[in-house]
C-alpha cells in the first residue's frame, strides 16, 4: 500500500510539485504541466490525498511521455485504471474481497483507498477476464 511520504518522494523524483487548491467540489485535484505542480484539495481525507495524488503524478508521467496527445477523456480513463492498479496490490485486493464479501465501502477502507479508485480497479477486472473470454 503507498502512502502519502511514498507517493510526495515519487513526485520529488519526478520533478513534481505538490500544492494545496480548494477546489468546488468537481474535482480533487489537477496537474498544472507548465509549473509542474500537482495540486491537491487539503480538505480532503487522506486515502483520498492519497489517490488524487497518484492520479496526478500518472497526469504528470503522461504528459512528459506526450499522451496528452490522446482525447481528454481516453486519457482520464487511462489515469484512472493506472491509478488503480499503482495502488491495489492483487493479493491484498483477494483477502480483503473474502474478508468483506465484496462490499465496497469496506474493502475501500481495508485497502486505505476511495471506493472510487476500488471500482475502477474492478472495472479493469471485468474487463480484463472478458476479454480473456473472448
Amino acid at each position: 500500500m503507498k502512502t502519502w511520504t511514498d507517493l510526495t518522494s515519487e513526485a520529488r523524483h519526478m520533478g513534481v510539485l505538490i500544492g494545496d487548491k480548494e477546489f468546488d467540489g468537481t474535482q480533487c485535484g489537477e496537474y498544472d504541466p507548465d509549473t509542474r505542480t500537482a495540486y491537491i484539495d487539503p480538505t480532503m481525507s487522506v486515502e483520498q490525498r492519497v489517490c488524487t495524488l497518484q492520479h496526478e503524478l500518472i497526469h504528470a508521467r503522461h504528459f512528459d511521455d506526450g499522451l496528452r496527445l490522446l482525447s481528454r477523456e481516453k486519457e482520464e480513463c487511462l489515469t484512472r485504471k493506472e491509478t488503480a492498479l499503482a495502488l491495489i496490490n492483487p493479493v491484498e485486493y483477494m483477502h480483503a474481497e473474502d474478508l468483506y464479501g465484496g462490499e465496497p465501502y469496506a474493502m475501500a477502507q481495508e485497502l486505505g483507498i476511495t471506493v472510487g479508485v476500488l471500482l475502477d480497479y474492478q472495472r479493469w477486472l471485468h474487463d480484463n477476464l472478458a476479454a480473456r473470454a473472448a
